[in-house]
């Protein structure tokens, strides 16, 4: 376990790597199926702020433009799985899959979703809401719920 101090005067957290654990891997390989069969109509995924810099640099403003930048508060463990499995259920009917690879696709996605859980010290710990943080599949599931 490591100790990441997220912000000045704010508590820390802990950060596990689990990335051996059934669940990550899991995780890892249904996300690239995931991207490929849900048709977002867009989406926001970067590694860092220097993709994003080097996104932004060829973007011509003009005098009548404004430029802003949101940063969302918490967006993983804020982002509700029934409205992940909602939003996803809505995205995948617009797709050309068929009824039962739909509903496969989505009992996927619950149970992916449903294993945010870690153990540290002996004990198991299981956060009440939101999704993975450091999950492979984290930022996709915030994409479909958030372009819903």
């Amino acid at each position: 376990m490591h100790v990441k101090t997220h912000r000045d005067n704010a508590p820390i957290r802990p950060v596990i790597n689990h990335t051996q654990a059934p669940s990550h891997k899991l995780a890892r390989h249904f996300n690239r199926k995931l991207r490929y069969l849900l048709p977002l109509p867009n989406t926001y995924n970067v590694k860092n702020s220097q993709e994003i810099a080097e996104g932004i640099i060829n973007i011509r403003i003009n005098e009548h433009m404004k430029l802003i930048t949101l940063d969302k508060k918490d967006p993983y463990v804020n982002v509700p799985t029934q409205g992940v499995l909602q939003a996803a259920k809505f995205w995948l009917q617009k797709s050309s899959n068929n009824v039962g690879m739909n509903k496969q696709i989505l009992t996927l996605l619950k149970t992916v979703m449903e294993q945010n859980y870690f153990q540290y010290n002996n004990q198991f710990y299981k956060p009440d809401k939101g999704i993975a943080m450091g999950s492979p599949i984290s930022g996709t599931i915030a994409e479909v719920y958030y372009n819903r």
